[in-house]
């Protein structure tokens, strides 16, 4: 029997056989997939048990997969995120993959692509005494990752041009899965800031694990970097990316089949914030909810293009919602910025908790105050039915 190595294969199957929720596929920061979410989204599904759930800042899909949502209509402005859950639903078996195709083997050349030029620089090959602390599962270090950096890049660039072929189109969606679990802490991060085609994917890897940098092939390469007179923006003895690390999951095959089946009847769809009220998207505020999840306010970077349009847009959006009657629930962090103008919209406040999990510290990911917002919902049923959630 082929082992399900995805990390929440098990959790994901489990779900899909009691009803219960299911973790998202893909690994991305911000995502509401946390016990917490869950109940929230219980209770709403308990006292609104036949509304689809519409979320116009999809992302990893986890409120509508916490919600065990029978319809769903999500939308981002990221193509990769639409892209990789479209193929999802639709197709999960060509994402499936052995973790060998991205990870290293004895006898492997370990390529580190140059971070100012197009070349590529040999640091010798994968010896055994590399692969043997991980007694046979599969293993990669940092320049494994940005040699399949620069080739997710590549694809994507093709697919702006409309020059991709269907392989290339399946081996991007599926270079996307593989990188986010890879990278720190999931973060969706690009150069310029905005999640395009047009704009690289410049996720930062990430590290799990007590394997020793190796130190050899690292000072070799600074060495090599400070004879061109070449500033690199890794630093030498700091990182991570001559340290070797397992694989997400260990040994066995990737399998995707229990997101699609838990996915389908949904749709997921690339369209800006400012469209998601237009007339041709077909909505009724009797048989839909919103759940909107914006980038939280303040915490504009590399990980996210989210300023004040985008805010402005969100308020607009909400504003609209609550004039239409549509029940909505809004989620963000708890400042006088974000709270007083959802207050002002006439929404009900709610004060969370969450784990700021952005900071590449563990001192910096402390717990955190965090809005929920709600509107047009019955504040007493929702109240009584995540109490009752809350209390098993």
């Amino acid at each position: 029997m082929i082992r399900k190595a995805h990390p929440q294969a098990k959790r994901a199957q489990a779900g899909l056989d009691t009803g219960g929720p299911i973790p998202p596929a893909v690994k991305i920061q911000g995502g509401k997939s946390k016990p917490l979410y869950n109940q929230i989204g219980q209770a709403l599904s308990r006292i609104m048990p036949d509304r689809r759930v519409v979320e116009p800042f999809g992302g990893a899909a986890g409120v509508s997969l916490g919600m065990r949502a029978k319809e769903a209509l999500l939308s981002d402005i990221n193509p990769d995120l639409v892209s990789f859950h479209n193929r999802l639903i639709d197709d999960p078996w060509s994402l499936e993959f052995e973790p060998e195709e991205f990870t290293y083997e004895v006898g492997d050349d370990i390529l580190m692509p140059d971070f100012k030029t197009d070349e590529v620089h040999d640091l010798g090959k994968v010896t055994q005494s590399m692969a043997d602390p991980f007694k046979g599962d599969p293993f990669f270090m940092g320049p494994k990752f940005y040699e399949l950096r620069d080739e997710f890049n590549e694809l994507r660039r093709k697919d702006s041009q409309g020059v991709i072929a269907q392989s290339e189109r399946k081996r991007k969606d599926q270079l996307f899965l593989v990188l986010q679990h890879m990278s720190m802490n999931g973060l969706l991060r690009y150069s310029p800031a905005e999640p395009s085609y047009e704009n690289k994917w410049a996720g930062s890897l990430g590290f799990a694990g007590k394997e020793p940098i190796n130190q050899p092939m690292e000072s070799g390469f600074f060495e090599m970097m400070r004879e061109r007179n070449q500033k690199l923006p890794i630093k030498e003895g700091k990182g991570n990316t001559f340290r070797p690390q397992r694989f997400a999951g260990g040994k066995g095959k990737w399998e995707m089949n229990p997101w699609s089946q838990a996915m389908q009847g949904w749709e997921y769809t690339h369209r800006p914030l400012r469209d998601l009220m237009t007339s041709d998207i077909a909505l009724d505020e009797k048989t839909d909810q919103f759940i909107v999840d914006p980038p939280y306010w303040g915490e504009q970077g590399a990980h996210t293009f989210f300023g004040k349009e985008g805010q402005d847009q969100t308020l607009a959006l909400l504003e609209a919602l609550k004039a239409s009657r549509f029940p909505t629930t809004i989620y963000n962090s708890f400042s006088p910025d974000v709270v007083e103008p959802v207050r002002d919209l006439g929404f009900d406040i709610h004060e969370l908790s969450r784990r700021d999990q952005n900071s590449g510290k563990a001192s910096g990911r402390g717990m955190k105050p965090e809005l929920m917002g709600q509107a047009n919902i019955d504040q007493t049923a929702f109240m009584n039915a995540w109490n009752n959630i809350r209390q098993g």
